[in-house]
């Protein structure tokens, strides 16, 4: 949960607006890679040894990168490191990026991001070769990052998604607004 909250009165209903404090806030811009995890993770450590109650923010936009190391930052941050972070989608979070983002205990999202859910896939060199044994271990890894992908989108919504429907998602390279973000439940809310 953000730092403050400040109350803006429109009409008769009140109207929260967060406001996070700039001293917690960090920016993981850019993909998903060893050099930006080690970083952020040194990064939400220090800020967790100086305060570990205190909210972290972290804004989020990211064209992804690969799963093992979205992965990562996910399970550190959720299973051994628990800060109270507060995650903010901006831009394009997409692929591994968007487990970035679901990292976030409190998730908000910018008017004009948009998320991109899809399956594993591999890039080849061209002037290696692969004998079927090496191909059907890299169809099995990718199947497994693809669930494993799909579970924390399910786990992350709510009880809005199954595994199921989260792979049906990326099996079609879709593209969420904020608004589908917040109706799938992956963000609470959209900043405005």
């Amino acid at each position: 949960m953000p730092t403050i909250q400040k109350v803006i009165y429109e009409s008769e209903n009140p109207v929260l607006t967060p406001v996070f404090n700039i001293k917690r806030t960090l920016q993981w811009i850019g993909g998903v890679n060893g050099g930006t995890l080690g970083d952020m993770s040194d990064k939400i450590q220090n800020m967790l040894l100086d305060n570990p109650i205190e909210p972290i923010n972290l804004i989020v936009t990211s064209h992804g990168g690969p799963t093992g190391i979205g992965m990562s930052f996910y399970d550190t941050m959720r299973s051994v490191y628990k800060p109270n972070l507060c995650t903010i989608g901006s831009g394009d979070v997409d692929s591994s990026g968007i487990i970035v983002f679901l990292t976030g205990t409190e998730r908000y999202i910018t008017p004009n991001t948009t998320l991109l859910l899809h399956l594993a896939g591999r890039v080849f060199d061209t002037q290696k070769r692969f004998t079927t044994p090496e191909m059907e271990s890299i169809v099995k890894e990718d199947k497994l990052k693809d669930f494993q992908y799909a579970s924390v989108i399910a786990d992350n919504s709510n009880g809005k998604l199954t595994v199921q429907k989260a792979l049906n998602l990326m099996a079609y390279n879709t593209v969420l607004t904020p608004t589908e973000a917040v109706e799938y439940g992956l963000a609470h809310s959209i900043l405005g």
